[in-house]
């Protein structure tokens, strides 16, 4: 087991070596502060998975106005967003979910959330009826740059995991439409607050969020302020395939994550980039828990970008990753069938019985 305090320090990384035609941005040699980026990445990721990131072409206002976006769709009244907006479905992953519509632990009560959900105008016919004004067009401008940003750190992954210079675009070339990535729009609204339950001490009590690794690859996280209530905690080698992660949700050893505000993002690795690069690196489990009687009397938004290659897309890990003799941890699959294999775990946990006041 990783020991709690590997992830005492959430590092900081300056992104903006890579947010330039320069290096191995345009099939030259990577220049020293790429190469320094990419350690970093590399540190962050070998550890736990998680990392905070300046400078990944978004500008503070565009964030900000993705913020007021959401706040415009959300402070309405329930039966409006229901009978207003469309609404999410499994087939179409787009659309309103409604709060306890999610259920990222199933052994504990559905999350304490709203969310919008919307895929790539390029290939999906996002249905924004009911939206404020303006919000389609905030998306847009939000969607494009996280699309860039995305594209450039995959480059910056594969140099961190020191593939070969030929292929450098291994991540990046899997998601040239994006029609499996997707924007998160999220609402935490103003919750009931006991001591020892929802603040995470109890595990089978509604949190904001339950315990979970992401599926996919990256996800590119943007919360609006601070917002207390990120907790992380690294997993095992090997983990890859478990929903919730390694750690029962009632331990001890949660690391805080509050958001920086402005433009910085919260970048973490899914369960598909560890079982990617033959657990080289990790993809630690996470929840949301309301900390506070303050806190679960305010409001919280949140805006992740989560990326996941495009369908079709065969995950292998690359030879060099998969130590000579040995046999990669991880069978071939496509990108489907281990979202297939994923919703069935899940399925599978949901109508599991429950241990009495924990998981």
């Amino acid at each position: 087991r990783i020991a709690p305090e590997a992830m005492a320090s959430i590092p900081t990384i300056d992104f903006s070596p890579f947010m330039v035609d320069e290096g191995c941005m345009v099939g030259d040699s990577p220049t020293t502060g790429q190469r320094q980026v990419a350690g970093q990445i590399n540190c962050a990721m070998s550890a736990h998975g998680f990392l905070y990131v300046d400078h990944l072409g978004i500008e503070e206002e565009e964030i900000v106005a993705a913020f007021d976006a959401g706040r415009a769709l959300f402070e309405r009244q329930s039966c409006e967003k229901s009978s207003a907006l469309a609404q999410w479905t499994p087939q179409t992953n787009m659309g309103y979910v409604p709060l306890k519509g999610e259920h990222a632990n199933p052994t504990r009560s559905p999350d304490l959330h709203e969310a919008f959900v919307i895929k790539s105008r390029r290939c999906f016919e996002n249905d924004f009826r009911g939206t404020p004004a303006g919000f389609e067009e905030t998306t847009s401008i939000f969607w494009d740059k996280a699309e860039k940003a995305t594209r450039r750190f995959q480059i910056a992954c594969a140099l961190a995991l020191d593939l070969p210079a030929s292929d450098l675009d291994f991540f990046a070339r899997t998601t040239p439409r994006f029609n499996m990535a997707c924007l998160k729009y999220k609402y935490y609204p103003p919750c009931d607050f006991e001591a020892g339950s929802y603040d995470g001490e109890c595990g089978s009590a509604a949190i904001r969020i339950g315990e979970h690794t992401d599926f996919g690859i990256l996800t590119f996280l943007f919360l609006d302020g601070a917002a207390p209530g990120l907790q992380v905690r690294p997993s095992l080698e090997g983990d890859a395939l478990n929903i919730v992660g390694s750690s029962a949700a009632s331990e001890k050893g949660w690391t805080e994550a509050p958001g920086r505000g402005g433009a910085t993002a919260i970048v973490n690795s899914g369960s598909m980039l560890a079982q990617w690069t033959n657990d080289h690196w990790r993809a630690s489990s996470h929840r949301v828990v309301v900390p506070s009687a303050g806190e679960a009397a305010r409001s919280r938004y949140s805006l992740p970008f989560f990326v996941t290659p495009d369908v079709g897309t065969v995950i292998s890990a690359h030879p060099s990753l998969v130590p000579v003799g040995e046999q990669p941890h991880y069978p071939t699959i496509t990108s489907e069938e281990y979202f297939k294999n994923r919703i069935e775990a899940l399925q599978i946990l949901k109508t599991a019985p429950r241990a009495i006041g924990g998981v």
